[in-house]
């Protein structure tokens, strides 16, 4: 799945650079998205990124080979 394929306000679980656990999508624009940390830093995740379904609403960046 890609990232542009999700839902508005999906949590992604990753490790961001400012300690955080997550970010939260909130949409695509253009070939980026906006994202947020949990502790509030924008973040532009490419828009192709892969992710994995977690459950309901989350979601975690595949592993790349």
């Amino acid at each position: 799945m890609r990232l542009y394929e999700i839902p508005k306000d999906s949590i992604i679980e990753c490790e961001v650079s400012d300690g955080s656990k997550y970010l939260q999508f909130y949409h695509v624009d253009g070939s980026y998205s906006y994202c947020v940390s949990e502790k509030g830093a924008l973040c532009h995740l490419y828009a192709m990124t892969e992710l994995v379904h977690i459950k309901d609403n989350r979601y975690k960046l595949k592993k790349q080979d």
